[in-house]
């Protein structure tokens, strides 16, 4: 951690839950150091639905790191978007369960507008209203994540938007690949490309909420608003 709690002036940012002072400014290899982030994972700074990649050699200044409102702005690492795993296998009544309560998290905690889910199989959750950037041409949209049979060890392949809607970036199909459910698209949805390598890290279950602790819904939809933002990456 080096030298970052040193010339503390008041503000701060949050690195993995934990508030950190911004003091003159931070090297982006201290954020990458502090949030963790390891060979195919990235770190990146979330402000609001705006998310940035931390550049490693980038020295950023106290004005970089402070959020809309002056705000503190978020720091943690989450899986590069690369190449998503298969699945094949029914969902278990853990993945079910597991499911709901990240679900229930978010709609107390993220879900402006509420949200529509599959309580019945735990097989997807619409976001109604989900916020979008302005490249998008609409400030909302309707939003459609579908869950494998095995989540969370197998993250959420990609996700669905109403195919009226015109991608700023491409990579937005009226059919899937990777084995992504092509269900949605017979319903006036298409599909984005936004899948995950092995890097995707979930942690074991203790029944409560040590799925806090590892990748999970919230790390995807971190993924979901940075690729809105600034498109998939090659």
């Amino acid at each position: 951690m080096g030298n970052l709690h040193n010339n503390n002036q008041g503000q701060t940012i949050v690195i993995n839950g934990r508030r950190i002072p911004i003091g003159n400014g931070l090297h982006g290899h201290q954020l990458n150091q502090a949030a963790g982030a390891k060979r195919g994972r990235r770190t990146v700074m979330v402000d609001g639905i705006k998310v940035q990649t931390v550049e490693h050699h980038h020295f950023y200044h106290p004005h970089e790191l402070v959020g809309r409102n002056g705000k503190p702005i978020k720091v943690n690492s989450i899986p590069d978007r690369t190449k998503g795993g298969l699945f094949d296998e029914k969902r278990d009544q853990a993945s079910k369960d597991l499911i709901r309560r990240q679900i229930y998290d978010l709609a107390a905690n993220f879900a402006h507008g509420g949200l529509d889910f599959d309580e019945d199989n735990s097989n997807w959750v619409i976001f109604p209203h989900f916020k979008m950037p302005e490249a998008w041409g609409v400030s909302t949209s309707a939003l459609m994540v579908i869950f494998p049979d095995d989540y969370p060890r197998i993250p959420p392949i990609g996700f669905y938007l109403p195919s009226k809607l015109s991608s700023p970036y491409g990579h937005f199909f009226n059919q899937t690949y990777h084995e992504a459910s092509g269900a949605p698209i017979k319903e006036g949805w298409n599909w984005y490309c936004c899948y995950i390598s092995g890097v995707w890290r979930p942690a074991p279950d203790d029944g409560r909420n040590g799925w806090k602790f590892g990748d999970n819904l919230w790390t995807y939809l971190t993924l979901i608003n940075e690729v809105l933002t600034s498109g998939p990456t090659e």
